[in-house]
């Protein structure tokens, strides 16, 4: 004969979330609090007694800790693309009607430098207010 077992009632388990409080600090970039340091930018879960304890701690008027409030993403505008594959692009041409190519055409880029005497002369003038100096 069997004898019947009633199961006992499931005790609810508590949420390891409930009654903590994430963190982070405030003010330092290194903090020692007791055994533990903890670092600036990451988010520390504390019970709720602690965290009154923690957010009640200030440096010359200022407070150690704050609540930790996660950053939302942004949302980004994506880009509308328009489809432009039907445009043909015309070939550019000279004054003679030849197509010109954009490499290898293009006229060398030159710089002038003065030579001494010419620096010279446009930095030892005189100042006359005659108006603005034209180099």
């Amino acid at each position: 004969m069997a004898l019947k077992t009633e199961k006992p009632p499931e005790a609810s388990v508590a949420s390891p979330v409930a009654n903590t409080t994430v963190l982070e600090l405030a003010l330092y970039k290194i903090y020692t609090w007791g055994p533990n340091t903890y670092e600036q930018g990451k988010p520390y879960r504390f019970k709720n007694s602690d965290a009154m304890i923690l957010l009640s701690e200030q440096d010359l008027g200022r407070p150690v800790w704050r609540i930790h409030r996660p950053e939302k993403p942004k949302q980004v505008v994506k880009a509308e693309i328009v489809d432009a594959t039907m445009i043909n692009a015309p070939i550019p041409v000279d004054s003679l009607g030849e197509p010109l190519s954009p490499v290898g055409k293009l006229p060398p880029k030159r710089i002038d430098v003065g030579n001494d005497t010419e620096i010279a002369d446009i930095l030892n003038r005189p100042d006359d207010s005659s108006g603005d100096v034209t180099v």
